[in-house]
């Protein structure tokens, strides 16, 4: 049971025969708590394993059905993400988590027993793992930023059995008339005022002579993460194109997004849209310092949290973007889902002033660059709303901007031809106000 406030989480054992509940444990946050649901009761004893931050990372724990803590199974400056199954015969607990790094998830061994932790899968690659049921096998599906997507079935313990999809970039693949061209980007990490490490990833243009625009990609966000070592999909062939054209393309993930312990996420607190754009300048300013960057042309594209980001960075920093796009954004968080956003935001009849800071409104008139708003019509997570409110207070303030609107379309702006205009009108407004 989660409190209203999401700070407090109480899970109950109930008593069919007595029809009485008893409080097994209560977790507790000053900020928020990030629900989850790994909980697993095992079959051969009573007893449980539950999953808690209260160390300020996402770990195991092993209890008693009556409530009493027996050990903490996992620890250390990492979070595991999921459990992905259980073997109670050899007592191995296999998880999902980002031990080695942060950029890409793998699947550890656990044993239950002395707390080992052993890595199974391939070190350098991003893995979404399924195991069956009796945790004997798993299918594995496997890239990295260069290499699209392969599935393999492997035995619990990382022995490769089959291919299901090899997916092998050769001669026939899609892939292979481009693969000459490839550019393979560089990852690497800026320090924070406070010494925290934020991860970047960076494709320079093939021909790096001379001065270059930029694309800044985010997103920004809770619970979310943009540099991985993992096979970018569509978006991720936007950035190949776009650098293949010349441009730089750089993706910074700053404090208060995802899989690096809570207090890399506590910062956005009460506080959306603030941290994450000092953060983001903080890229920009190591962008200047390179050679091949013209610092009077970055721009700043972002699709969701994303959009409300670019709004933000257009709006708060327009020293530092000189031209933006803003997909689906968030405007003004009291018209959100009200799960999500008073996690992060509280309550707004309680905490006005900090509503009041993280909207893009007392912003908006601080729009100097070219800036292109998009939005599915139908959209029913970021309600259209939210756009056609911020159309009305630009041009109430006479601030020119530019708009592309798609009818009936959701928050994804799905549809292969849909998509392909989208990123079309992307390219277009970079190529017309950034090169």
């Amino acid at each position: 049971v989660q409190s209203r406030n999401q700070q407090t989480l109480q899970l109950f054992g109930y008593d069919v025969a007595t029809q009485l509940s008893t409080t097994l444990l209560t977790e507790h946050s000053n900020t928020w708590l990030n629900l989850h649901d790994d909980l697993h009761f095992l079959n051969q004893q009573d007893t449980f394993i539950w999953a808690s931050e209260r160390d300020g990372f996402k770990h195991l724990y092993l209890y008693r059905t009556n409530g009493e803590l027996i050990r903490q199974l996992t620890s250390g400056d990492w979070v595991v993400t999921s459990i992905a199954a259980i073997d109670e015969d050899t007592g191995i607990i296999y998880i999902n988590g980002r031990k080695d790094t942060p950029l890409e998830s793998h699947v550890y061994a656990v044993d239950m027993q002395t707390s080992s932790v052993q890595r199974i899968t391939e070190l350098g690659k991003h893995h979404d793992v399924k195991f069956a049921k009796d945790a004997s096998i798993y299918v594995d599906v496997f890239s990295d930023i260069n290499t699209p997507a392969q599935t393999g079935l492997y035995f619990a313990n990382g022995q490769f059995i089959t291919w299901l999809d090899e997916n092998k970039v050769s001669a026939n693949h899609p892939l292979a008339p481009y693969a000459s061209e490839w550019i393979a980007p560089e990852f690497g990490t800026i320090a924070a005022p406070d010494n925290t490490q934020l991860h970047y990833r960076l494709y320079k243009p093939a021909n790096i002579s001379g001065k270059h625009p930029v694309i800044v990609y985010h997103y920004g966000g809770p619970r979310a993460q943009v540099v991985t070592n993992k096979w970018g999909g569509n978006r991720g062939l936007m950035f190949q194109y776009w650098a293949q054209q010349g441009y730089v393309v750089f993706s910074i993930d700053n404090r208060g997004s995802y899989y690096r312990g809570k207090a890399f996420e506590d910062p956005i607190y009460k506080a959306m849209g603030s941290i994450e754009i000092e953060d983001q300048k903080l890229g920009v300013d190591y962008l200047r310092t390179l050679d091949f960057v013209d610092p009077a042309k970055i721009g700043v594209y972002g699709h969701s949290y994303g959009g409300y980001m670019s709004l933000m960075a257009m709006f708060k920093a327009p020293d530092y973007f000189a031209v933006g796009v803003s997909g689906a954004p968030v405007t003004e968080w009291r018209l959100y889902d009200t799960h999500y956003t008073e996690r992060y935001m509280g309550s707004p009849n309680t905490d006005k002033a900090a509503y009041d800071a993280a909207s893009v409104f007392p912003y908006a008139n601080n729009l100097q660059g070219e800036l292109l708003i998009y939005h599915g019509m139908a959209d029913d997570n970021v309600l259209f709303t939210h756009a056609t409110k911020l159309y009305k207070h630009l041009q109430d303030n006479a601030k020119l901007f530019h708009v592309m609107d798609y009818p009936g379309k959701k928050h994804s702006i799905r549809g292969k031809n849909t998509q392909i205009h989208m990123f079309k009108k992307i390219t277009h407004h970079f190529d017309t106000y950034l090169k």
